[in-house]
């Protein structure tokens, strides 16, 4: 951390494993840790691997001089943490999605706007360098105009933790789409400039998260045999924008596919094929993912001929680097430049839409 920048007192909200990843780059950052959590037994685990100040609720920690406010509980219960922390004064993190369902998601974003508090949602993936160089063929002109983006974010065996509050409709507001798929909206939204959806059609399905012989090969959270599970574990559905601009979305949780995260824009004068997939040490051992990223276009110097090009930007933390974005606001009182709580807005009206076009049931 440079010397000169500002130490911070940043009060986690949420101790799961992504309230653990920002403990650890605060502490590398040089800021303090203050945290709290409904489960002892989080707050146990946390204390004992983090120097930080634990807290019995959100009143006592919000009241004891914070600079910022990071929120990474489950999505119901985002509103009620990230209104207390704009009511004390606070700028606020909140973890994607902006909420569990658009009603709750537009009162976040009203108080945010009323209280005048930064307020970011953390869609990481918009920090990638490879996220990030795509967007910036599309803005340069290079691909002409962006008429589709094929769209997948696609699991082999990956429900996160069957019982768990990711496959309660009521906490988590949906399954596949809403977890993973709300990354695929968000970046498929930034290539094209935040256009009006007009039309969408769409499919969920729930295949995979109640079957006894679940094969338990990748899974964020402990299998708790599907107690609980009334979410959708995939989603298809295609997306019509503004100008007649269209999108192909893919995502699931658990599907017999190839585990990939990628993403193919195609304009007029040239087309970007863009893989973002993490490898998985634990399925993958070999590390045989090869993440493609390549520019392809048609010239016709001398002959007619296709151009297919590697890009190749170095490799970054998109998560420690979307951390350092939020402390930088904190820190000037600027708004930052991308991951902002209206564009998260503009994410849960899309997922809602695409709920709405597949039915209500979510399953």
């Amino acid at each position: 951390m440079d010397d000169d920048a500002a130490r911070m007192d940043i009060g986690l909200v949420g101790l799961g494993e992504h309230g653990e990843t920002h403990a650890e780059f605060l502490e590398e950052l040089g800021h303090t840790v203050h945290a709290v959590d409904l489960d002892p037994r989080a707050k146990e685990r946390f204390r004992d691997r983090y120097d930080a100040t634990m807290y019995e609720g959100l009143d006592e920690l919000f009241g004891a001089g914070m600079d910022a406010a990071i929120i990474s509980t489950p999505n119901k219960f985002h509103e009620t943490a990230a209104l207390k922390a704009f009511d004390a004064g606070l700028d606020v993190l909140i973890e994607k999605p902006l909420a569990h369902d658009l009603a709750s998601a537009e009162r976040i974003v009203e108080r945010a706007e009323e209280t005048e508090n930064i307020c970011m949602c953390g869609y990481f993936h918009r920090f990638r360098n490879r996220c990030r160089l795509a967007k910036a063929y599309v803005e340069s002109g290079r691909l002409g105009e962006v008429t589709h983006v094929d769209a997948r974010y696609m699991r082999r065996r990956g429900v996160p933790g069957r019982g768990t509050w990711y496959t309660s409709r009521e906490i988590a507001g949906g399954g596949a789409l809403i977890d993973v798929g709300s990354f695929v909206v968000d970046l498929v939204l930034d290539f094209y400039d935040w256009p009006e959806l007009e039309q969408v059609i769409a499919t969920t399905r729930s295949d995979f998260g109640d079957r006894e012989d679940y094969a338990y090969l990748e899974m964020w959270g402990e299998d708790d045999e599907a107690k609980m599970y009334d979410v959708e574990d995939s989603v298809t559905a295609f997306c019509e924008f503004e100008g007649g601009r269209t999108a192909h979305l893919e995502v699931a949780w658990a599907a017999n596919a190839r585990r990939r995260h990628e993403y193919n824009i195609r304009g007029t004068e040239a087309g970007v094929s863009l893989d973002v997939t993490t490898p998985l040490e634990s399925v993958d051992p070999l590390g045989r993912n090869h993440r493609e990223f390549r520019l392809y276009e048609a010239r016709s110097d001398v002959v007619d001929h296709y151009v297919d090009s590697e890009l190749v930007p170095p490799a970054n933390d998109p998560f420690r680097d979307e951390l350092a974005t939020f402390l930088a606001a904190v820190e000037t009182g600027e708004s930052p430049d991308r991951c902002t709580a209206e564009e998260a807005l503009a994410v849960q009206r899309v997922v809602d839409r695409i709920y709405e076009a597949a039915g209500r049931g979510r399953v």
